[in-house]
């Protein structure tokens, strides 16, 4: 059974651009044949479009037609798929540990961090000054043949007697001198993705009168790569084994399915505890802890632009797997207002209990001679599972809004990735 998508293909890559690289008429056959009377046409059709995202995913995700009231139902699910599909592909590169190749001899550390940066587009900042610490420009030798990122910043930070200060901002990662009573970090940590964990602290506890009240908590601080703006990490309980030196397991001392970890903006790392019952007293360390974190985090961003707003009015927009709707907009005596809507497809919307991450999005109206206007005040109208209003605020001096244009900048997509670790002989206290 055919189904008419070809100009709505087109359409789309022609506005964005982005669907230069693929071939058009390939992706309008291939939609056209996720209806196919035969079933399996219409999964080797689903299996070459996902292939296709593997390509240049934002390419196809912006091909991709929309849904609409004319699209059959088995056309919008395996659409639905194929979204996720090329999503969840792109979440688990971003999620990947940066890699870096350095030969550099005799080098300054601002030229160390600049080629840092150009690679990964982690960006460390020099932050002494800010701490009142004199910055010494000794030079440096850094050498990597296609490494990680975390082990050759802690290599490199090491050789410098310098330390990260993980609460600089949002520019970047500040870089400080290591505090004398601080250990070297080489060695001292586990590396699973872009992430850095690192036991900090071991804390026993005995109760005499009340043995139940006997526990162990082990402190980790959770680092990620500079590049990422991380919405949510947590551990899955149900994966964590710790076994001691004894060959004991530890159990946790709680009832709790999910550990959510505390993540501040402008913040490159967070401390996460483990709450565990006490090990018997032969035990002299933990050998092994071992889990599963998961990462919820933005995906690329895209650019939602809204023209003829005299007359907008439930206009939808989609990208990927966010939908921005303009419900209207109005002057209110000396000021003009913009009703909108976002929704988040998929179920890791990040709306229903993560919802920090939609307030940092942008928005704002170009005038007619191009000019940026920024809003002078948000107010949240509704809130939902996978949705949730806002009306954006403009002081503009003309009493028409004719020429102008309103944009909206969120990530396309939220995802979601596990990422096993694993942690080795933490000495007891």
């Amino acid at each position: 059974m055919a189904y008419a998508v070809g100009a709505c293909l087109l359409g789309i890559g022609t506005a964005t651009g982005a669907a230069a690289e693929i071939d058009a008429q390939r992706v309008t056959a291939l939609v056209q044949q996720l209806n196919a009377d035969d079933a399996g046409d219409r999964d080797a059709a689903e299996r070459e479009l996902t292939e296709l995202g593997r390509g240049d995913a934002d390419a196809l995700l912006a091909a991709l037609p929309s849904p609409d009231q004319r699209m059959p139902p088995e056309v919008a699910m395996r659409l639905d798929r194929i979204r996720a599909a090329v999503q969840q592909d792109v979440a688990e590169s971003a999620l990947s540990a940066s890699r870096l190749t350095l030969d550099m001899q005799d080098a300054k550390l601002a030229d160390i961090f600049a080629a840092i940066e150009k690679q990964t587009g982690n960006r460390l900042i020099d932050f002494r000054e800010q701490f009142g610490q004199q910055p010494a420009d000794v030079p440096l030798t850094v050498t990597a043949d296609d490494a990680d990122f975390w082990p050759v910043v802690d290599r490199l930070l090491d050789d410098a007697n310098l330390s990260p200060y993980p609460y600089s901002g949002e520019d970047g990662l500040g870089i400080v001198e290591r505090p004398p009573e601080e250990l070297r970090r080489s060695g001292r940590a586990t590396y699973v993705g872009p992430l850095r964990l690192e036991p900090i602290a071991v804390q026993a506890q005995r109760g005499l009168r009340s043995p139940e009240q006997s526990n162990l908590h082990v402190g980790l601080e959770a680092s990620w790569e500079p590049r990422l703006e991380p919405i949510a990490l947590s551990l899955d309980a149900a994966s964590l084994q710790v076994t001691a030196d004894d060959g004991r397991s530890i159990p946790l001392a709680t009832q709790m399915n999910v550990i959510d970890v505390e993540l501040q903006p402008g913040s490159f790392a967070s401390d996460l505890t483990l709450p565990l019952e006490l090990p018997a007293r032969e035990a002299t360390m933990l050998s092994t802890i071992a889990g599963t974190l998961t990462v919820l985090a933005p995906g690329k961003k895209a650019e939602f632009k809204f023209d003829k707003l005299k007359d907008a009015e439930g206009v939808e927009q989609t990208i990927a797997g966010v939908t921005v709707a303009v419900d209207r907009v109005r002057k209110n005596g000396p000021v003009w207002e913009v009703y909108m809507r976002v929704r988040v497809a998929g179920p890791e919307t990040g709306l229903e209990s993560h919802r920090s991450w939609v307030y940092q999005n942008l928005a704002w109206l170009v005038n007619p001679a191009g000019e940026k206007v920024e809003d002078v005040g948000i107010e949240t109208v509704s809130q939902g599972v996978d949705e949730i209003g806002f009306a954006y605020i403009y002081e503009i001096p003309e009493d028409d809004i004719a020429g102008y244009q309103w944009i909206y900048q969120s990530p396309a997509a939220i995802m979601s990735v596990p990422l096993e670790f694993e942690l080795h002989d933490i000495p007891l206290p």
